[in-house]
C-alpha cells in the first residue's frame, strides 16, 4: 500500500448473496387461490419480484484440434409498431407514428483451438419518427491463449500500477497484454465513449440527489469517493445516468463530508481516439523497469468544418500524449520505487503557430524495515505545465514530500509516526497543506486492546470552495477494542478543534464517542451497529449536538425465514431529525401462515419553486405489510397494507400522503363452489407547493373504498358460473382559491357493476360462453351526486366457439347495449356482431382473426368496424416471428385508426 499524505485510511467491503428455493412442479394456480378480476378492474396487489429470464444454452460442436464445443446463450428481439390515424377521435392525434426497437443480449463461452472465449454482446436501440433516438451498447469479448489476452469492445484498462501514466476510463476498442515470465506488457486502441468530467462537493444532510453538473453520463464510467472512500454501486449509490445524478443509499452525507465523483460525459466535440503501449522487463528477481506511453487526441476528419460550425466560442482539436518510465526494487530490508513523465499538448491542430505545453513530473518512494524499527519517506515533484491522460481537474505544480517512523518491539505494543507536505495548484487556487500524525497500539492477548491517535491537518483553502480558509484541524482520539464470543465491541471518544483563521478567526469544539457492536464468525447472521454521540461548541458560543445510530442486519437462519435491513437515524439540534432506512422481512413457519413487510425511508431533496433555494429536504416513507392466513383447505385470508407518505424535515409536517389496505377472504365450502370478498380503501391528499413557508394548505384530496363479491361455481362438468358484485365509491377535493376562506371543488363518485358468466361445453367440439353485465355509475359536485355523470348501462353478449379440427375453429359473438343517460334523457341500443377464426399448424402457426361491427341508435349514433388479425409463426426452434394488424374505422363521426405491430424473437 503506497503513502498518503492524508494518512491510511480503513476500507471494508461486503458482499452478499441471497437465494430462495421453490418445490419444483409446485401449481402454479389452483382452486381456492386469489380471486380472478373481472375486465376493467384492477386492485392493489402485491409488488412481486419478476422472475429472471433464463434459457438453456445450445452446443456449437467445432471440429479441429483441441477443441471443445462453445456454449452460446441470448436473444435477439425486433419490435415494431405504426399507427396512422385519420379524422378526429378524441385521444389521438392525426398522422402517422412509427416506432421501433432492437434489442440483443448475447453471450459466447467455451474453448477452440487453444483458445478460451469469453464474449458478452447486449446491444439495445429505440428509433421513434417524433422523438430522438436512444441506443445502448454494451460488447466484451475476451479470448485467451496461454499467457496472451486479447480483450474487445468497452472495457475499463486498469492502468493503475503508475501514478502519471494511469487510466482509469471507460473505453471502447480493444487491448492485448501478456506475461510472459521475466518481460510483459500490453496494447490498447480504442474510442473513448465520452469526455472525461469532475465534481466535488459537501454534503446536505440529506441522501441526495446530487447533480454531477452534465448530463448523460456514460454508463459505468464513474468512480465515486465519500471522503476519500470509494463507494459500490448498488450497495452505497445509485446514479441516474440520463439526469446526471447520484443518490446515497445507506445515509446521509453531513455538511462536513465531501462528496468527489469522476465520470465520462457522454459528448465530444470531434472524432476521438486514445492508445498507447506499457512494457516491463525483469532483469533480476527483486528488479522491475517499465515504460508508458499513452496517446489521447482529436481526430482531424472534417474538424476544420466542425469548428467553423460553432456559433459561440470555438473548441480546437488537440492532441496530447504521455510518456513515463517507472521501476520497483524490492530487498530484505529495502524497498524503492520510483517514476518520470513527460507530457505533451497541442492546443490546436488546426495552426501551426498554436501553443504547444510541455511538463514533467517525478516521483520516489523508500521504504526500509531494521528489526523492530520502520521507516519511509517519498518526494514528488509535478511541473506547471504536467497533465494526465482523461484528467478533468488536475492538479499542477505539486510539491509534496514526507516520511513515516514506526516502532514494534512485539506483538503487544506498537508505535507510529508520520509527517507529510504538500502544495499544488488546481483550478488557479493554490492550495498548501501540512499532516501530522502520531499513533500508539497496545494488544495485550485475550484482553482490550487500546489505541490513541493524535492529527494535526493545516489547510490553506477549503478543499471544495477554494476559499482562503487558513484551517487547523487538531483531533485526539482513544478508541478500545474487545471481542468476547461472537462479537466485539469498540468504545472511542475524541477531541477535535477547528480554527479557521481566515478572513477572521472562528474555532469549532467536537466532543464525540461511539460505541460499536458486530457480530463475528456466524455463517448466516451479520450485524454491526454503532452510536455516535456529538457535542459542539459553535463559533456563536452556541452548543448544539447530534446523536447518529446505526444498524445493519442480515439474517436468514433457514429458508422460512429472513431479515435484512439497514437503519440510519441522525437527531441533530439544529439541522433537525432525518432517517434512513431499509427493511425487508419475510416469515413462512408454515403453509399456512406467511409474513411479508418491506420498508424504506429516504432523506432526499424535492423541488420546491418557491423556497428561497429551490429545494428543501423531504423524508420519503414507502412500504408494504402482507399477512396471508390459510388454517384450513377451504380458507383463505389475506391482508396487504401499504403506506407511503412524503415529510417535510424543515416542518416535520406531511406534504404526501397516501395509504391503501386490501383485505381478502376465499371460501370453498364444497368441492364445486368459490366464494370470495375483496375490500379496499384508499385515503390521499397533498400539500399545495406555493404555500410557502409553512406548507400545510391542502391541494387534492381522495378518499375511496371498493368492495368485490364473488361467487364461482361448477355445478356440472360442462357448466361453470360466475357472479361478481362491485361497489366504487370515492370522494375528492381540489382546492380553487387560495385566499382564505379557502374554498374547494368537491367531487362524488359512486359505481355499481354486476356481471354474471356462464361457460358451457355443450360438445367437445361446441361450446358457449355469455356474460350479462349491469352497471350504474354517477358523479357529482359540491353538494350535488349526480350532475356530472348519471347512467345505466345493460349489456348481454355471446360468443359461441365451433372446434372444426385441432387446425381449425371458428367463433360467432354478438352483445346487446343498452345505456341510459339521465342527464341528457337520452337511450342508446348498441348492437355489435361478430365473428373470427383460429387457424393452428402444430406448434409452428397460429393465425387468429376477430371482426366485430358495432352499430348505436337512438341517443348517440355511431357505427364502427373493427378488424383484428394475429399471426405467430415459429420459424424455427429458436426463431419466433409475431405479426399484429389491427383497425377501427367509425362512419359516425369519421375515423381511421389503423395499428400495425411485429415482433421477431431468436432465442438461444
Amino acid at each position: 500500500m503506497g503513502f498518503s499524505p492524508k494518512g491510511l485510511q480503513p476500507r471494508w467491503t461486503k458482499s452478499e448473496v441471497w437465494y430462495r428455493a421453490y418445490k419444483e412442479g409446485h401449481p402454479a394456480t389452483q382452486l381456492g387461490g386469489y380471486v380472478p378480476l373481472p375486465p376493467g378492474l384492477t386492485l392493489e396487489a402485491e409488488e412481486e419480484i419478476p422472475p429472471p429470464i433464463i434459457g438453456e444454452p445450445i452446443r456449437i460442436p467445432i471440429t479441429g484440434s483441441e477443441a471443445s464445443p462453445l456454449l452460446i446463450k441470448g436473444s435477439q428481439g425486433i419490435t415494431f409498431q405504426t399507427r396512422t390515424v385519420e379524422g378526429s377521435i378524441e385521444g389521438y392525434a392525426p398522422g402517422t407514428t412509427q416506432t421501433r426497437e432492437e434489442t440483443l443480449r448475447l453471450n459466447i463461452s467455451g474453448r477452440a483451438a487453444g483458445i478460451d472465449i469469453d464474449a458478452t454482446l447486449f446491444r439495445s436501440t429505440a428509433l421513434g419518427v417524433t422523438q430522438l433516438g436512444e441506443s445502448e451498447e454494451k460488447i466484451a469479448i475476451r479470448m485467451k491463449r496461454g499467457s496472451t489476452e486479447v480483450f474487445l469492445g468497452d472495457f475499463n484498462p486498469h492502468l493503475d500500477e503508475t501514478e502519471f501514466t494511469a487510466l482509469d476510463k471507460m473505453l471502447s476498442g480493444g487491448q492485448i497484454f501478456g506475461n510472459y515470465g521475466r518481460w510483459g506488457g500490453l496494447a490498447l486502441y480504442s474510442s473513448p465513449k465520452g469526455e472525461a468530467k469532475y465534481a466535488l462537493m459537501y454534503g446536505d444532510e440529506t441522501q441526495g440527489p446530487y447533480s454531477l453538473g452534465y448530463a448523460p453520463v456514460v454508463i459505468n464510467s464513474e468512480r465515486v469517493y465519500l471522503n476519500g472512500l470509494p463507494q459500490k454501486r448498488g450497495d452505497d449509490y445509485n446514479i441516474d445516468y440520463q439526469a446526471g445524478t447520484i443518490t446515497f443509499i445507506r445515509g446521509v452525507v453531513d455538511l462536513q463530508s465531501i462528496i468527489k465523483v469522476y465520470y465520462d460525459y457522454r459528448q465530444t466535440v470531434y472524432e476521438h481516439s486514445l492508445y498507447g503501449a506499457r512494457a516491463y522487463f525483469k532483469p533480476l528477481p527483486n528488479l522491475k523497469v517499465a515504460a508508458t506511453y499513452l496517446n489521447d487526441s482529436d481526430s482531424l476528419t472534417g474538424a476544420e468544418a466542425i469548428r467553423d460550425s460553432m456559433s459561440q466560442e470555438a473548441v480546437n482539436p488537440q492532441s496530447h500524449y504521455v510518456v513515463g518510465a517507472d521501476g520497483s526494487f524490492v530487498s530484505e530490508h529495502l524497498e524503492a520505487d520510483g517514476e518520470a513523465a513527460f507530457s505533451y499538448r497541442d492546443l490546436d491542430l488546426l495552426s501551426s503557430s498554436s501553443t504547444k505545453e510541455t511538463g514533467k513530473a517525478a516521483k520516489i518512494n523508500l521504504r526500509s524495515d531494521f528489526g523492530p524499527f520502520g521507516i519511509s519517506g517519498y518526494v514528488k515533484r509535478v511541473g506547471p505545465l504536467f497533465f494526465k491522460i482523461a484528467d478533468a481537474d488536475p492538479e499542477q505544480d505539486v510539491t509534496e514530500y514526507g516520511g513515516t517512523f514506526s516502532f514494534r518491539p512485539g506483538s503487544l505494543l506498537g508505535a507510529k509516526g508520520s509527517y507529510a507536505y504538500q502544495k499544488f495548484r488546481r483550478s488557479a487556487v493554490v492550495y498548501e497543506n501540512l499532516y501530522k500524525k502520531v499513533k500508539t497500539m497496545l494488544t495485550p492477548q485475550k484482553l482490550p486492546s487500546l489505541e490513541y491517535n493524535y492529527s494535526e491537518t493545516d489547510e490553506s483553502n477549503d478543499p471544495v470552495t477554494g476559499s482562503e480558509i487558513r484551517r487547523v484541524i487538531a483531533k485526539n482520539s482513544l478508541e478500545t477494542i474487545h471481542q468476547f464470543g461472537m462479537f466485539s465491541a469498540s468504545l472511542k471518544g475524541s477531541l477535535e478543534k477547528w480554527t479557521n483563521h481566515s478572513p477572521s478567526i472562528e474555532a469549532t469544539d467536537y466532543k464525540r464517542i461511539n460505541f460499536g457492536l458486530a457480530a463475528i464468525g456466524l455463517p448466516k447472521v451479520n450485524f454491526s451497529s454503532n452510536i455516535e454521540l456529538e457535542n459542539r461548541i459553535e463559533p456563536d458560543g452556541t452548543e448544539p449536538f447530534a446523536r447518529t445510530y446505526n444498524l445493519n442486519l442480515a439474517a436468514t437462519p433457514s429458508q422460512k425465514y429472513f431479515i435484512s435491513s439497514t437503519l440510519q437515524i441522525v437527531d441533530d439540534s439544529v439541522l433537525g431529525h432525518t432517517n434512513v432506512c431499509s427493511l425487508a422481512l419475510g416469515v413462512e413457519p408454515s403453509k399456512a401462515l406467511k409474513l411479508g413487510a418491506k420498508y424504506t425511508i429516504n432523506s432526499l431533496n424535492e423541488e420546491f419553486l418557491e423556497s428561497p433555494s429551490s429545494t428543501e429536504a423531504v423524508s420519503k416513507h414507502v412500504g408494504s405489510i402482507s399477512l396471508s392466513l390459510r388454517p384450513t383447505r377451504a380458507v383463505r385470508f389475506r391482508y396487504l397494507y401499504k403506506p407511503n407518505f412524503t415529510e417535510l424535515q424543515r416542518t416535520d409536517g406531511r406534504i404526501y400522503n397516501s395509504e391503501q389496505q386490501q383485505v381478502e377472504l376465499n371460501v370453498i365450502p364444497v368441492k364445486q363452489v368459490l366464494l370470495g370478498l375483496i375490500y379496499k380503501n384508499g385515503k390521499s391528499f397533498s400539500i399545495d407547493k406555493d404555500d410557502y413557508p409553512g406548507y400545510s394548505r391542502i391541494d387534492e384530496s381522495e378518499d375511496t373504498n371498493s368492495t368485490l363479491y364473488t361467487i364461482k361455481m361448477a355445478p356440472f362438468p360442462v357448466l361453470s358460473l360466475e357472479f361478481d358484485f362491485l361497489q366504487n365509491n370515492s370522494l375528492g377535493n381540489t382546492l380553487a382559491a387560495t385566499v382564505e376562506p379557502f374554498s374547494y371543488l368537491t367531487s362524488n363518485t359512486k359505481n355499481k357493476q354486476f356481471d354474471m358468466v356462464a361457460r358451457t361445453s355443450l360438445s367437445e367440439k361446441f361450446s358457449i360462453n355469455t356474460r350479462y353485465s349491469y352497471q350504474k355509475s354517477d358523479q357529482g359536485s359540491a353538494e350535488s351526486l349526480s350532475n356530472m355523470v348519471n347512467s345505466r348501462r345493460h349489456t348481454a353478449s355471446f360468443k359461441g366457439i365451433w372446434t372444426l379440427s385441432r387446425r381449425l375453429s371458428f367463433s360467432i359473438s354478438g352483445a346487446y347495449t343498452r345505456t341510459t343517460d339521465y342527464l341528457l334523457s337520452t337511450l342508446t341500443y348498441t348492437l355489435t356482431p361478430g365473428l373470427g377464426f383460429i387457424y393452428r399448424l402444430d406448434n409452428k402457426l397460429r393465425i387468429d382473426f376477430n371482426y366485430a361491427h358495432s352499430k348505436s341508435y337512438a341517443g348517440a349514433e355511431t357505427e364502427v368496424d373493427s378488424f383484428s388479425l394475429k399471426t405467430k409463426y415459429a420459424l424455427s426452434e429458436f426463431v419466433d416471428l409475431t405479426l399484429r394488424a389491427e383497425q377501427a374505422v367509425s362512419r359516425f363521426p369519421y375515423y381511421r385508426v389503423t395499428d400495425i405491430a411485429g415482433n421477431v424473437e431468436i432465442s438461444l
